[in-house]
């Protein structure tokens, strides 16, 4: 942030027409190790021969700082010069060891300063900036122009490097997939017995399974989203034989609400009493089931 600031906003001078001051004051933190104008350096020697012409005397330290305005001193820093005040500050800040020896880092750490006196301005323009940036990428790859330079980066520079070709391939389908407008069709809501025979579980059957998986079972398969309870965010995707799939009448919805609360709030058609019992299952199985839940 402060590298980009530093391109365009630029505190220095030439050091080109500026030049040495005879018999300056010394100045903290550069000494007599600064320059002027030359015009600044003639007005501040006649102002030294008036002073003279006063008092007779050799001239105090303290006069000839009154001599000179210090809005006109420039400290060199490599190729450039910086207003003395502008020095002053970074060189408060920073050791004399540390202090910068060429333009932008020194420009980089006055912009800090004058502007920035703290990290949380000088961050959140950062963050401000960065988030244009993405839009503005964003908005770009959305157009035309856009998509045919995303497609000629990719054919042109990540196909040919032969590890990242790989792994960018992966990442953008999967990407795609997660950030894409399409959505999971979920085609209905389906039982069948996992993990073993007699647990039954609830899924959504997405689409057509693999046909390696369908031959080795020797019957079509469909593929069967398994949510986790109680967040069905997670989950796990099978291949089940379409003979032990159960249909279930269920909406996505309560089944969602059905996951979610843990198997709490059961659908009102699904709701499971004697009389439905007596008139859904055969009359073997109504009977079994009756004497079960009398013995319980």
């Amino acid at each position: 942030m402060k590298f980009t600031a530093a391109q365009f906003v630029d505190h220095s001078v030439p050091l080109t027409g500026l030049v040495e001051l005879p018999n300056g004051p010394s100045l903290p933190f550069c000494r007599e190790d600064y320059r002027v104008r030359p015009e600044i350096r003639d007005q501040y020697l006649s102002r030294l021969i008036e002073m003279r012409d006063v008092d007779a005397q050799p001239l105090t330290e303290e006069q000839r700082h009154n001599a000179l305005s210090l809005d006109d001193v420039y400290v060199p820093v490599g190729q450039v010069a910086f207003q003395y005040q502008d020095y002053l500050l970074v060189a408060r800040k920073i050791p004399p060891g540390d202090m910068p020896q060429s333009r932008v880092p020194f420009n980089m750490e006055l912009i800090s300063v004058k502007h920035f006196p703290g990290m949380f301005p000088l961050s959140l323009i950062a963050v401000l900036l960065l988030v244009l940036l993405i839009y503005i990428l964003g908005r770009m790859v959305t157009v035309r122009i856009g998509h045919w330079i995303v497609h000629k980066f990719e054919s042109l520079i990540i196909s040919r490097l032969p590890v990242v070709r790989t792994v960018y391939g992966s990442v953008k389908q999967v990407t795609d997939f997660l950030f894409s407008e399409n959505q999971i069709e979920v085609r209905k809501v389906v039982a069948f017995e996992y993990p073993r025979k007699g647990i039954w579980t609830l899924g959504f059957v997405t689409g057509e399974s693999m046909i390696d998986i369908a031959v080795a079972a020797g019957e079509p398969c469909v593929s069967i989203l398994v949510p986790t309870s109680p967040m069905p965010m997670t989950g796990y995707a099978m291949s089940v034989p379409k003979s032990e799939v159960v249909d279930l009448d269920l909406s996505v919805d309560q089944a969602f609400q059905y996951i979610v609360s843990c198997g709490v709030l059961v659908p009102p058609q699904q709701q499971s009493t004697i009389e439905r019992l007596q008139a859904r299952l055969k009359p073997e199985q109504a009977s079994d089931s009756f004497e079960e839940i009398s013995s319980s």
